[in-house]
C-alpha cells in the first residue's frame, strides 16, 4: 500500500468518525436541536481541530515508519486515480448545492441550510475518497 493509498485510509476513516459524532451531537445532543447556531459552531470548531490534530498524527507516524515513501512524487496512476475521484465527487456535489437551493426557496432555517452545506461537501468528499480508494486497490 503506497503512502497516499495510505493517507486516504486515514482521512476516510477520520472523517467518518468525526462528522458521524457531530451530526450525531447536533440531532441528539444540543439544546434546542440542529437550529442553535452557536453550540453547532462550537461543535464543528472542535470537529475541526480533531481532524487537524489527529490526521496530523497518525500521518506523520506513517511517514515516519517509511521516509522514502512519504516523499515520493506521484506517477502518473496516482495522478490519474485523484482526477477520476474529483470526477466523481462533483456529482453528488451538484445535486446537493441543488438540495440547498430547494431548501432555500421552502423556507428553510439559516442553520439547517449551513448543516446541509456541510453535509454535502462531507458526503463528496467521502466519495472522492472513496472512488480513490476503490481505484487504488483495483488497479493493485
Amino acid at each position: 500500500m503506497t503512502f497516499r493509498e495510505k493517507t486516504h485510509w486515514v482521512a476516510l476513516v477520520v472523517m467518518a468518525v468525526a462528522f458521524g459524532w457531530y451530526f450525531f451531537q447536533l440531532h441528539t445532543a444540543l439544546p434546542h436541536g440542529p437550529g442553535n447556531i452557536a453550540a453547532s459552531g462550537g461543535l464543528l470548531t472542535a470537529v475541526t481541530i480533531g481532524i487537524i490534530l489527529a490526521m496530523s498524527l497518525i500521518i506523520g507516524i506513517i511517514a515516519a515508519v517509511n521516509p522514502r515513501d512519504a516523499h515520493a512524487a506521484a506517477d502518473e496512476r496516482e495522478r490519474s486515480i485523484h482526477w477520476r475521484g474529483t470526477h466523481y465527487a462533483y456529482y453528488p456535489m451538484v445535486l446537493g448545492i441543488w438540495l440547498c437551493i430547494g431548501l432555500i426557496f421552502a423556507g428553510y432555517s439559516t442553520p439547517t441550510l449551513l448543516n446541509t452545506l456541510l453535509a454535502v461537501v462531507v458526503f463528496a468528499e467521502m466519495v472522492r475518497i472513496g472512488v480513490q480508494l476503490y481505484l487504488y486497490r483495483r488497479d493493485a
